[in-house]
């Protein structure tokens, strides 16, 4: 990278004075003259390459810290530069976002942080460029395979949870469980600990925020364990489906989460036969995907949570509507409600949706 671009004259100026040097005296440190440190706190010209190191030295501190070079990215920034990536990829292409990532994982080489952020932005890829599934699948699982070489303490265990998801979708069922086997038993959470511990210290905004993370976090556990017994392999009697339909809606609307209950509800009207009744939530489960996404429940989760509403958000992606679009239109499975003019209506809805 160039001088130019680094604009370290600034960091100069404020490292010289913070050692309490005169641009004189900092200039008889290193050789130079006053004129030539002057122009280089204002940017007109900056120092040749051989003064680095004997000007970091003059200033107590390191080259890369005199040239302000970053290692690694904060939480937020890596956020918010990989979100701009992923608009890149929903409203342009997916290979240009490709590039944007691959120069940001170049230039932070060592930021794991980054590496497991852009992991998960493949996620998105894949839905919005179905064709190129396998290739965003690869470069996903590459890039978890080096946050786990790096043991970062921090995404260590959630990108060994991701790579034995992948590999057991994968039908690689060894790898999955030496994986899953690799993960610690935990015997409890702290949370509670730590709401009494702000407590005692007279911060109970502390305790609040660490208390609603956590029933955020078991909430929306409760939802995914619910939305795994919903699979026929785990659920084969239809009343069992239909309580455990009943308890995730239940759930979902007491936290403020999204509601997808219609969707396996719809498929209990099917088992038994109940068409009407499927057709309804067919068309319920339509309005909820097309419509606005769902916010938690603010009373319950914030300040814990942030939430910044966004009216103009869709609940669900058009490549996702796209796939339940060709899914309910090329299985033979829903052909006894295309009869049912409030099925058909609610798929016409879905089509103009994608």
């Amino acid at each position: 990278m160039e001088l130019q671009s680094l604009k370290i004259g600034a960091n100069i100026a404020a490292l010289r004075k913070e050692k309490g040097f005169t641009q004189e005296q900092l200039a008889a440190m290193i050789g130079v003259s006053a004129p030539a440190v002057s122009k280089w706190e204002t940017g007109n010209s900056y120092p040749d390459i051989t003064l680095l190191c004997p000007l970091a030295r003059a200033l107590g501190t390191h080259v890369d810290t005199l040239l302000q070079f970053e290692e690694t990215l904060s939480d937020q920034e890596v956020t918010r530069q990989v979100n701009a990536v992923i608009q890149t990829a929903m409203t342009q292409s997916c290979a240009e976002a490709e590039q944007q990532l691959q120069k940001l994982l170049h230039r932070y080489p060592n930021c794991t942080a980054l590496q497991f952020n852009v992991a998960l932005a493949y996620d998105t890829f894949q839905m919005v460029d179905p064709a190129g599934q396998s290739q965003w699948r690869s470069r996903k699982r590459a890039l978890l395979e080096e946050v786990r070489a790096s043991g970062s303490g921090a995404y260590w265990q959630v990108a060994t949870i991701q790579l034995a998801t992948i590999a057991i979708a994968d039908g690689e069922l060894e790898q999955g469980e030496t994986l899953l086997r690799e993960l610690p038993e935990r015997p409890g959470d702290p949370s509670a600990i730590w709401a009494l511990y702000y407590l005692k210290k007279d911060q109970p905004e502390e305790a609040l925020k660490r208390t609603q993370k956590q029933l955020y976090k078991l909430a929306n556990q409760m939802v995914s364990c619910l939305a795994t017994l919903m699979n026929p392999k785990l659920s084969p009697q239809p009343r069992q489906l239909l309580k455990i339909c009943q308890a995730y809606q239940t759930m979902a609307r007491t936290f403020g989460l999204p509601d997808m209950s219609d969707a396996p509800m719809m498929e209990y009207h099917l088992r038994v036969g109940e068409l009407e009744q499927a057709a309804d939530c067919f068309a319920r489960y339509v309005e909820t995907i097309t419509g606005p996404v769902t916010w938690p429940d603010q009373d319950l989760f914030c300040p814990g949570i942030p939430i910044q509403k966004k009216p103009e958000v869709q609940s669900t992606s058009k490549p996702l509507r796209q796939m339940l679009l060709q899914a309910i239109t090329t299985t033979e499975h829903y052909q006894p409600l295309f009869d049912c003019p409030v099925f058909a209506a609610a798929l016409e809805k879905l089509k103009a949706s994608v």
